[in-house]
């Protein structure tokens, strides 16, 4: 029998401001944004009016997160989508832990933003030090993989019922607060007849904003990391990812350069999802049509 090593991780402190906004960009697949050519998930550095053009569906989502920090209500529109973030960062807590081959005992989602996440392994340093590094880098990662689908019809569409499902799964299985419970079944309902029902633009606005809340999320989030405590569901608590792998490495590493190396993929993951984009054939189709006439229009 294989001893386990019981232990809580996945400690997200309650981020001091919500997520706030990407800038924007990047190229399709299958096209180059001013001459049409056949190349597959190419890279370019766009222009404004690339940027204008192309992706107004991420510009309108950085808009409403600008305008949204800035009113007094904006903080209570945006919650949603802090819970969500607070949701990926201890489900993939969870995820890595399986992985590993130990398990999850269970998942707390709280009213302030902050979570928990119950998990266990057989103890070894390298299975501890993976499930507590996995909640900010795999909130990061999520985030930059959204934003690479933005602009396919399909993928936002099926990437919104796909989350729907996968939140109402972890609430069957492994939520146990009451608070969580409930906003997590509220929100993955939500988000599966969002889904199926809207209309294609709206389903396209609430994906871009969720991938953007998601990603940059993923950078405002681990700035706590570098305080010496943190509060989760109203209590001071001096643990965090960060401690546990200095503690997991043996204090050759210090939490704030563990915190600091999460920072740096985070703002890559979210710099990956801006300037590297697929989107099927019809999208790619509507956005050559488009680019052929405003070349006309400035020929003439």
């Amino acid at each position: 029998m294989t001893s386990t090593d019981n232990f809580i991780t996945g400690v997200e402190d309650i981020p001091i401001e919500t997520p706030i906004q990407a800038s924007a960009f990047g190229p399709s697949c299958c096209s180059c944004y001013s001459r049409l050519c056949c190349c597959s998930c190419s890279y370019t550095v766009p222009t404004l009016k690339d940027l204008w053009t192309r992706d107004k569906r991420l510009l309108r989502s950085i808009l409403v997160i600008v305008v949204l920090l800035n009113i007094p209500i904006g903080q209570y529109i945006l919650y949603p989508f802090m819970i969500f973030s607070t949701w990926i960062h201890e489900s993939f807590h969870g995820l890595a832990a399986i992985s590993v081959g130990g398990g999850i005992e269970w998942l707390n989602i709280y009213s302030d933003g902050s979570g928990l996440a119950s998990t266990y392994t057989n103890g070894s340093s390298f299975q501890r030090g993976w499930v507590a590094s996995a909640g900010y880098q795999s909130t990061a990662v999520v985030g930059g993989i959204m934003l690479t689908f933005r602009r396919s019809n399909f993928a936002c569409r099926v990437g919104t019922c796909g989350l729907g499902f996968a939140i109402i799964l972890s609430v069957i299985l492994f939520i146990r607060n009451i608070f969580g419970l409930i906003m997590m079944a509220f929100m993955g309902s939500i988000l599966v007849l969002a889904g199926w029902c809207l209309p294609q633009f709206w389903v396209g606005e609430l994906y871009a904003l969720l991938a953007a809340t998601t990603c940059l999320n993923a950078v405002t989030s681990i700035r706590v990391l570098f305080s010496p405590a943190g509060m989760v569901n109203g209590v001071v608590t001096a643990g965090s990812d960060a401690v546990a792998m200095q503690e997991v490495s043996k204090v050759w590493m210090p939490s704030w350069a563990w915190a600091t190396i999460w920072m740096i993929l985070a703002l890559y993951m979210t710099t990956i999802g801006i300037c590297f984009t697929m989107e099927t054939k019809e999208n790619n189709a509507q956005a050559q049509e488009q680019f052929r006439v405003e070349e006309m229009t400035e020929l003439t």
